[in-house]
C-alpha cells in the first residue's frame, strides 16, 4: 500500500507567498513540494528537541 496524503488548505500573507514563490522558482519545485519539505524539516527538528506537547488521539 502506498503513502496516504492528506490535503491541507492554509492562508498566508501576500509577502510570505511572494517569498515562497521565489524560493520555488530557484529550487525548480512546486509550492506544494516546498511547503511539504519545510513542514517535515520543522517537525523533525522539533522531534529531536523533544516535543513539549501531547499529540491528540486518533478518533
Amino acid at each position: 500500500m502506498g503513502i496516504k496524503n492528506k490535503r491541507l488548505h492554509v492562508r498566508i500573507e501576500e509577502d510570505t507567498y511572494e517569498k515562497l514563490r521565489h524560493l520555488t522558482f530557484y529550487e525548480r519545485s512546486s509550492i506544494s513540494e516546498v511547503v511539504r519539505r519545510l513542514i517535515v524539516e520543522y517537525l523533525e527538528e522539533k522531534a529531536i528537541e523533544g516535543p513539549d506537547f501531547v499529540s491528540p488521539p486518533k478518533l
